[in-house]
C-alpha cells in the first residue's frame, strides 16, 4: 500500500511539472541576456541586432531576473519592442513555447 502511495505522488508531481507555464518578461538575446531585458531604446535595439546576427532569442523574466531559452514555434522578433508573456513547458532553464503575445 505504501508504494502504490509513493509512485501516485510521484506521478502527480510529474503531471504538475508538465503543465503549462505563464511567465513575463523581455525577449533578449544569449549574448546579453539581462543587460538587454528592459524597455529602453538602447537595449531593444540591441537585442534585435544581436538576435538578426544569429544569437539566438531568450526570455527574461520580470520579477526573477532569469533567463529561459526557447525552444518551439514562435517569432521573437515581432515582440522585441514590448514586455511578452510566454506560455509553455518549462523543463530546467528551457521552455517549449505554446504562444508568446504581448504582456497587457
Amino acid at each position: 500500500m505504501r508504494i502504490a502511495a509513493h509512485v501516485l505522488a510521484g506521478l502527480s508531481l510529474l503531471a504538475m511539472s508538465a503543465a503549462a507555464t505563464e511567465l513575463t518578461g523581455w525577449i533578449s538575446d544569449a549574448a546579453c541576456g539581462k543587460a538587454n531585458a528592459k524597455a529602453d531604446a538602447s537595449a531593444r535595439e540591441c537585442a534585435e541586432a544581436c538576435i538578426k546576427a544569429g544569437a539566438p532569442p531568450v526570455l527574461v523574466t520580470d520579477n526573477e531576473q532569469k533567463v529561459y531559452k526557447l525552444v518551439g514555434k514562435f517569432d521573437a522578433k515581432a515582440h522585441l519592442k514590448h514586455k511578452v508573456k510566454v506560455s509553455g513547458k518549462v523543463n530546467g532553464d528551457t521552455i517549449t513555447v505554446e504562444s508568446m503575445t504581448k504582456a497587457e
